[in-house]
């Protein structure tokens, strides 16, 4: 079975169509004016979008970044687990999600009655192209290496529900939205849940730079715990997860892990050598600033105001895919993945917008 991979240079989507990014607002904010400069965003005239931006309030889907994380927490929840995988770039650029998984969120994974039936699942979303472990894992269940893929699992890892497909999206499986929300109620049924005691793990990225793209493709700050400890990292970690899963903050930030600010790109504003760095991703998610610090001391007085004064500032920026490009080229933004990608057209598309970048250079 060979890998068909989806990327149409005229099919244009807003980063806001994402992984457990259902506006429970029906009414949609303004778009920032044309020429406005957001926050972490870029002149907002040029965007396509048919999502909100702006100030949102949003309903989102929790996911596990990791494998090792989502896995653990199926076995100790005793739940099944909703699968998809991604790339929070495409042909170079980072700062949106591949088509493919677009298509995804649009069609399914963004809608309200599937978030909820969600809640009973552990969501994993893996991002494409960073671990050769997490790719072979992919690799084992689709039958082949892909960019995007979905996949409903066992609390084992295991296949769930038989694919009509190759396994690239919920239609590879569902008939409908229905469908879908319907077959993973009765699948939910056959695994009671278990007295896990605690809560689950912080679900964090690969690494702060995974992270910072990632953030940047869902539109959301980026929280970052900083120790050289690792045991005052797993502290901290437990003390910020007691806030992601709950109710107030679910789903609504991404979340990274690092040893020294040294690995987090780009980092602008003010920093610290121990605690936890609210940041704004740029356009790109190439860098960001800073907006928020909360040192190891004060985490448990002052974490809570600062998430809440983060998310309050924050603006969601709509992109198009081509306005992306556009502003890649002009930036010199070149996004390394961890493995070298899979798909042919998407290596040709790297290959061309490396082209483009070098020709700027040379032109001046």
């Amino acid at each position: 079975m060979r890998a068909r991979h989806i990327h149409n240079g005229k099919f244009i989507i807003a980063t806001s169509l994402i992984l457990g990014s259902c506006f429970s607002d029906a009414q949609r904010p303004p778009r920032p004016a044309s020429g406005q400069i957001q926050r972490g965003g870029s002149p907002g005239g040029s965007a396509r979008s048919t999502l909100p931006t702006g100030k949102v309030t949003v309903k989102t889907i929790q996911y596990f970044s990791t494998l090792e994380r989502g896995l653990a927490e199926a076995k100790r929840s005793n739940r099944p687990i909703l699968f998809v995988t991604g790339a929070p770039h495409c042909a170079g650029v980072s700062g949106m999600w591949c088509p493919g998984k677009g298509k995804i969120d649009e069609g399914y994974l963004t809608k309200p009655e599937i978030i909820s039936a969600a809640e009973r699942f552990v969501c994993i979303r893996l991002t494409s192209y960073e671990n050769a472990q997490e790719q072979a894992f992919v690799e084992k269940i689709t039958g082949v290496m892909l960019n995007t893929a979905f996949a409903v699992l066992n609390p084992d890892g295991t296949p769930a529900l038989q694919v009509r497909g190759n396994g690239r999206g919920p239609g590879d499986l569902f008939s409908s939205v229905g469908d879908m929300v319907n077959q993973m109620n009765v699948l939910a049924n056959k695994f009671p849940a278990t007295d896990a005691q605690g809560l689950p793990a912080l679900p964090i990225t690969l690494s702060p730079k995974v992270g910072m793209a990632v953030a940047a493709a869902d539109l959301q700050p980026l929280v970052v715990i900083v120790s050289s400890s690792a045991a005052s990292r797993a502290d901290i970690e437990a003390k910020v997860a007691r806030r992601s899963w709950s109710n107030d903050f679910k789903g609504q930030l991404c979340y990274a892990s690092a040893s020294s600010i040294s690995e987090i790109p780009q980092l602008r504003g003010e920093t610290l050598s121990e605690g936890i760095l609210l940041i704004e991703p740029n356009f790109f998610g190439s860098g960001g600033d800073v907006v928020k610090k909360v040192a190891t001391s004060v985490i448990d007085t002052s974490l809570d105001q600062a998430l809440r004064d983060v998310l309050a500032n924050h603006v969601r920026v709509a992109k198009s895919r081509q306005e992306l490009h556009r502003k890649g080229v002009e930036a010199g933004v070149y996004y390394e993945t961890g493995i070298p990608v899979s798909g042919k057209r998407e290596s040709q598309d790297r290959e061309k917008y490396k082209q483009q970048l070098d020709a700027k250079r040379k032109g001046g």
